[in-house]
């Protein structure tokens, strides 16, 4: 019998369960989108607020893109020639949908389908899922035997309780999920609280575009004690202990008062689901093994409902498509689902493993319980996801050393062997996202590598790019 199944959202996680599914003949698949193209967070829109997106213009990756790089579609079959290893964030867009065409998943896609109710019924063993058209508001029913929630967590902004006394501060505060444009801060004392990897990067992108300091906050421990952000006005302190109205500064346990411009908090998104019954509720921190979840992925009350993307993450689109080729292995009858006991008690022990990796301090160590637990829900269906853990260790060894520059190294790619580009200007100095004259230039450097002897390419395809 054939399952009707509904994929909510087309981010990278999206992306990677309707590719998986694409091609399954016992599969009716169907993907809502609330946005009006596919990609998530990798889209950039200038919304504020109450809105899904969360990207800021001039981002560029802060990961090496190799441990993004999927195996059935590398970057130089997508573009035709090398690119480097941090590229522009619309550059990552343009491959993501170069590999959801190459897989035909876009042909499922809905796009301004927003999902506003997904309700079980046990007598008729359906999902019963209103949508709505976010252009003309009309509003659909549809039923379902499964469902599959791709929607991502990284769009509800995670406040923490203000400072004392914050209620008298006059300069701006936002979250970092309204972070849009560096330029916005040009000549302000800007204040970030949290030091997590948003309120580092959104501190070098406002200083490196003409914000005057920028003073990162943390609860426990600076995350670069060592190294520092050399030259550029950019320093760690312990969080403020209140907001002095009478000096107009924050306060701190030690050292001068602080009188910045502007706040932006970077205190991480929570998992949000306002569309999800009371039944097929998920309630979880950010953390590697999400709580209940058994693999991560099924609902322990409902096996006929999955979640894609949910753990925090070191690996990510590789991650998402393993996840969503167990979805499909699932789907097809290949995984026999133990009791509700039994999921909640393998949970509970991953996360066990979780909290002494947390414990141990080292970084491969989480990285490394990723891809076991990933692979441990791999194992059911007979697929295994990839270890980049010399790529994570490289990256975050880059970053050690040197955090302004670690987006102009280079990295090997895991799927053909080639060999990352180096950019003309490097990212300190690099004050554009633009797509196409970053294309060019890697066309351009890649022929003329090709021409004089330094590098050869396993095979140079057709560009997909567009």
């Amino acid at each position: 019998m054939v399952k009707d199944v509904l994929v909510i959202g087309c981010g990278p996680s999206g992306m990677a369960q309707v590719n998986a599914l694409a091609g399954v003949d016992e599969v009716n698949v169907r993907c809502f989108e609330m946005n009006d193209e596919i990609g998530g967070l990798w889209t950039w829109t200038d919304k504020v607020g109450d809105c899904h997106g969360s990207m800021y213009r001039y981002h560029q990756t802060n990961g090496l893109n190799e441990f993004l790089e999927f195996e059935n579609y590398s970057f130089l079959e997508h573009f035709g020639h090398l690119i480097t290893s941090y590229p522009p964030r619309a550059v990552m867009l343009d491959y993501l949908k170069g590999w959801t065409r190459k897989m035909g998943g876009d042909r499922f896609v809905t796009l301004n389908r927003k999902v506003t109710s997904v309700v079980y019924d046990d007598e008729t063993s359906k999902f019963t899922v209103v949508s709505h058209d976010t252009k003309t508001d009309a509003r659909h029913l549809d039923y379902f035997d499964n469902v599959v929630v791709c929607n991502g967590h990284f769009s509800v902004p995670n406040w923490v309780p203000p400072f004392k006394g914050m209620s008298d501060y006059k300069g701006m505060v936002i979250h970092a999920h309204s972070f849009r444009d560096a330029q916005d801060f040009q000549g302000m004392d800007v204040m970030l609280v949290g030091n997590g990897y948003s309120g580092e990067d959104i501190a070098m992108q406002c200083v490196k575009f003409g914000a005057k300091s920028a003073t990162i906050t943390y609860r426990s421990q600076p995350a670069h004690a060592e190294s520092g952000f050399l030259d550029w006005p950019i320093t760690e302190r312990k969080l403020p202990t209140h907001f002095d109205a009478a000096s107009g500064e924050f306060k701190f346990a030690e050292g001068q008062g602080l009188k910045p411009d502007a706040v932006i908090y970077c205190t991480g998104y929570k998992h949000t689901f306002p569309f999800l019954s009371e039944p097929l509720q998920l309630r979880t921190p950010n953390r590697l093994v999400p709580n209940t979840l058994w693999k991560g992925i099924v609902h322990p009350d409902n096996t006929k409902l999955y979640f894609v993307g949910m753990p925090d993450q070191y690996y990510t689109f590789t991650m998402f498509f393993a996840q969503a080729i167990f979805v499909k292995g699932c789907l097809e009858g290949k995984v026999a689902f133990p009791s509700k006991a039994e999921m909640l008690s393998d949970t509970a022990a991953w996360q066990v493993k979780e909290d002494e990796a947390h414990a141990s301090g080292e970084h491969a160590q989480h990285h490394q319980l990723q891809l076991a637990h990933t692979n441990d829900a791999c194992s059911l269906v007979g697929y295994k996801m990839r270890d980049d853990g010399d790529l994570l260790c490289q990256w975050q060894d880059d970053r050690h050393r040197n955090i302004l520059k670690y987006r102009d190294c280079t990295a090997p790619s895991k799927v053909d062997g080639t060999v990352s580009l180096v950019y003309n200007v490097p990212w300190t100095q690099m004050f554009t996202d633009d797509k196409v004259s970053y294309l060019a230039w890697c066309k351009s450097q890649t022929q003329e590598l090709v021409k004089v002897g330094t590098i050869t390419l396993p095979q140079l395809a057709a560009p997909r790019a567009g």
